[in-house]
C-alpha cells in the first residue's frame, strides 16, 4: 500500500539483542512510537501531529504489516536449524491437534 505522497526518508534497521520499543501517548496530539536498536532510535508519528484520514490509514497499515512481520519471524523461528533433519519443536503435537481424535470439544 502506498499513500498519496508528502512523506520522505528511508532507514534500514537490523535488530539484534539490544532493542526496545516505547509508545508515548498524549491527550492533545498524536502518539509517537520509538523503535530503538543499539544507540539509534527511530521515532514514528504523523505530520503536524494531526489525526487525519490518511493518518488513520497509515496507523492501520503499520499495525497490519507489523503483525505479518511478527508472524513471519515466529514461523522462521519454529523451523529446525538447517541441516539437522529435526522437526520444529511442537510439530508432533501440532499434527495431532490437526488430525483430531474424533471427539467433540
Amino acid at each position: 500500500m502506498r499513500s498519496g505522497g508528502g512523506s520522505s526518508g528511508h532507514v534500514g534497521v537490523h535488530v539484534g539483542e539490544d532493542w526496545w520499543t516505547h509508545l508515548s501517548t498524549y491527550e492533545d496530539h498524536t502518539p509517537i512510537l520509538d523503535i530503538s536498536c543499539g544507540s539509534m532510535t527511530v521515532a514514528i508519528s504523523v505530520t503536524d501531529r494531526t489525526v487525519t484520514d490518511p493518518a488513520v490509514r497509515f496507523a492501520g497499515e503499520l499495525a497490519a504489516q507489523a503483525a505479518k512481520f511478527a508472524a513471519e519471524v515466529e514461523r522462521l523461528h519454529a523451523l529446525p536449524p538447517a541441516g539437522t533433519g529435526q522437526a520444529p519443536e511442537g510439530a508432533d503435537q501440532a499434527r495431532e491437534d490437526e488430525a483430531g481424535d474424533g471427539e467433540a470439544a
